[in-house]
């Protein structure tokens, strides 16, 4: 297939772009710095910057996949007024200008979207078949719009995908940042560390948008996370065991909410989440379907 990729340089593209080489599909990058991202990923890049151009027509020639994974990364500080507008626009107004520059032959736009599309409180289980209601979170906004955008697009007959990703497992994502704090012997659970981690490994999610990019079944919001959440408490104790490290040192919320202001409740936030549709509808096979196989994987030169 002829797959054009935005956000490729990204802890999940990275990943993505690799596997689709080992598979032999033809790639091109959207990138803001598309040299940069040619030279790390070695398949042709084009510049774009989303905010102020329109789609290279250049990059959407025999285009027959668009996998859009653009977005401004949540993590990345405080949540000012000025960041919200940034984290909304990288991933609102990205999708609307790939939609409205969708290419004859395109058969399929497979579209990010997260978890956050949940409430991210107590322990009701949650799966694709959630209505949103009328007052939305700032995350919930992001990602209804976000996939009411992709949306658009099936209005041209064109099969649309939109991946509610979980906490993605890997060489990125929060375990970079989690990994100096175990490593000191410093880490442990969030908050009170009842909240639900909805976890994935980045094999898995690599997979997920893979399957979905190729097979024609999938269609509409999917839930890409593990069939085996846990809670944080005990995802801490299990990462530290897989890093011989203790896992006893807790991070208060006040704490969290003192340094990260709104964007705490990336951490505080509880989501439990099935992927019921990959399980049932799809029959997805899952490597890494529970924690400890998954930490076993990530870690085992630890």
């Amino acid at each position: 297939m002829n797959i054009l990729i935005t956000g490729a340089t990204g802890f999940i593209g990275r990943h993505l772009v690799q596997r689709l080489q080992q598979n032999h599909h033809t790639i091109k990058i959207l990138s803001r710095n598309g040299k940069h991202a040619s030279q790390m990923l070695g398949v042709p890049a084009f510049d774009w910057d989303y905010a102020t151009q329109d789609v290279p027509a250049e990059a959407l020639q025999d285009c027959q996949v668009i996998i859009n994974l653009m977005g401004e990364n949540l993590g990345d500080g405080r949540w000012t007024e000025a960041r919200k507008q940034e984290i909304y626009a990288s991933r609102i107004l990205s999708t609307r200008k790939l939609v409205a520059a969708t290419p004859d032959n395109l058969q399929a736009f497979i579209c990010g979207s997260a978890i956050g599309i949940y409430p991210g409180i107590g322990d009701d289980l949650y799966d694709e078949s959630y209505a949103v209601p009328e007052q939305l979170s700032f995350m919930q906004t992001i990602c209804h719009d976000w996939e009411s955008e992709a949306a658009r697009i099936e209005h041209g007959g064109i099969r649309r995908v939109s991946i509610r990703t979980g906490v993605v497992l890997g060489d990125g994502g929060m375990l970079r940042e989690l990994l100096p704090i175990f490593k000191l012997r410093l880490g442990g659970p969030v908050g009170n560390g009842k909240q639900w981690l909805p976890w994935i490994h980045i094999d898995d999610i690599v997979s997920v948008y893979l399957e979905a990019a190729l097979d024609t079944r999938y269609q509409g919001a999917i839930n890409a996370v593990s069939p085996n959440p846990v809670r944080y408490r005990e995802f801490a104790t299990q990462l530290g065991e897989a890093l011989h490290r203790p896992s006893f040192f807790p991070t208060p919320a006040f704490i969290l909410k003192l340094a990260l202001g709104e964007a705490a409740a990336l951490a505080l936030n509880s989501y439990h989440i099935t992927p019921k549709r990959l399980l049932e509808e799809y029959d997805f096979k899952f490597k890494f379907g529970n924690l400890s196989m998954a930490l076993a994987d990530l870690f085992a030169e630890s």
